[in-house]
């Protein structure tokens, strides 16, 4: 996905990607903390937080893993023609910063991914018992899914299909 384009587009989304999964890991910290201290009453901070951690939970159980793996196995990847490294050398200087902020990004994804796809139990709608089976495995299956597209992509990234 990156091969293309510009180095700094890949590290911008790189640092982002990491950001956004050190907010969402302090964000359910806290509004576990505020919860479990605030037994009763709950907090503005807490309530703002656990809207935050909604709308990253549907990104996680739609589209986010794929672009997130993604840039995370992009940046673990090091070949000798990697247009995304520029001059620096494998696992050397910049290049191990952002391996090490990648395996960190993609530790806490996981971890994300797990916990939403173990937790979250998909309702439906037309029915009038909407939890009258166990979940099922298909949810993880799919995230398996996510996560195997992002690693092929990023192994043979430069194939050429012809019909």
């Amino acid at each position: 996905m990156f091969r293309q384009g510009n180095q700094s587009v890949f590290y911008a989304a790189l640092y982002i990607g990491f950001a956004l999964q050190i907010l969402m890991l302090l964000s359910l910290i806290i509004v576990m903390a505020r919860l479990e201290s605030h037994k009763k009453k709950s907090s503005t901070i807490a309530y703002y937080l656990l809207r935050v951690l909604g709308l990253y939970v549907l990104l996680i159980l739609t589209i986010g893993p794929i672009p997130l793996y993604n840039i995370f196995i992009e940046a673990v990847s090091c070949r000798d023609d990697d247009s995304l490294r520029g001059d620096v050398a494998c696992y050397t200087g910049v290049h191990l910063i952002n391996t090490i902020l990648a395996v960190i990004g993609m530790v806490i994804l996981s971890f994300f991914c797990l916990f939403v796809e173990i937790l979250c139990i998909d309702l439906n709608p037309s029915s009038i018992i909407p939890f009258a089976r166990p979940q099922a495995s298909v949810g993880l299956l799919k995230l398996l899914a996510k996560i195997a597209m992002p690693i092929y992509i990023t192994i043979d990234y430069d194939v050429r299909i012809s019909l």
